[in-house]
């Protein structure tokens, strides 16, 4: 199978001299449409990094990013078009805009998809979208009016809006009670059977026996490559 997504020796580096820390080092690593992978790694492992890069948001130091294999690093306008067109980014803090409703904050993939769709469509999904976490009833609200976990299903209904090819989510339950945690990973888990290519970053155990692989980072390696053989389709709780 031809991965939607590839990682091919990326290395990412901050800093320089004595300061210097390789967040990422020599990570290769492939994602296939239809596929769920879950990436676990302690605080500071590099997951957060990793996705970063792979979501086409920042540059690795060296390495390649390919989607549906083609070399995408060095077309600056090509990224930005892939990124808002086919990718879904749920941030692990949320990047929201405040003086935003939320109905605005949802709306914004949609305003750069590939094919636009006309007023009325872009209405109808941005409240599907947020009825499918549990938030319609927010649409007019500022952000500021929000709990912390509301917030988080914000970013959620705004990176899976646009149906992307491709979702990338950080940490997506960590301020979840249990009961939202498991209504959203069973949303994003089904844009899988859609064909679309899932990583979710997660110190959770239960939510990474959900997926097809898991991926084990740990100081900006992958160390591990498990294959789950009979997911875990039981509660969170």
């Amino acid at each position: 199978m031809k991965p939607i997504l590839e990682a091919r020796n990326v290395s990412k580096i901050y800093g320089n001299g004595r300061t210097q820390v390789m967040a990422l080092d020599n990570v290769s690593m492939q994602l296939n449409a239809g596929e769920c992978v879950m990436l676990m790694g302690s605080s500071g492992s590099g997951k957060s990094t990793l996705l970063s890069i792979l979501g086409l948001i920042s540059r690795p130091t060296k390495g390649h990013i390919l989607f549906q294999g083609e070399d995408v690093l060095e077309r600056e306008r090509i990224r930005a078009k892939l990124r808002n067109a086919y990718f879904g980014y749920i941030h692990q803090d949320y990047a929201i805009i405040e003086n935003e409703t939320v109905e605005s904050n949802v709306l914004i993939p949609l305003q750069y998809a590939s094919q636009r769709p006309g007023r009325q469509e872009r209405q109808r999904r941005v409240l599907r979208a947020l009825e499918n976490v549990g938030l319609d009833w927010a649409l007019k609200k500022k952000p500021s009016e929000l709990s912390g976990g509301e917030r988080q299903r914000v970013a959620i209904a705004r990176a899976l809006v646009n149906n992307p090819s491709v979702i990338l989510a950080d940490e997506p339950t960590a301020a979840l009670d249990s009961k939202t945690a498991q209504s959203v990973i069973t949303l994003i888990l089904s844009f899988k059977e859609k064909g679309t290519a899932v990583l979710v970053a997660t110190h959770d155990d239960k939510v990474a026996k959900l997926g097809d692989r898991i991926l084990r980072i740990n100081d900006g390696r992958l160390i591990t490559n498990e294959k789950m053989t009979k997911p875990d389709k039981k509660q969170l709780s």
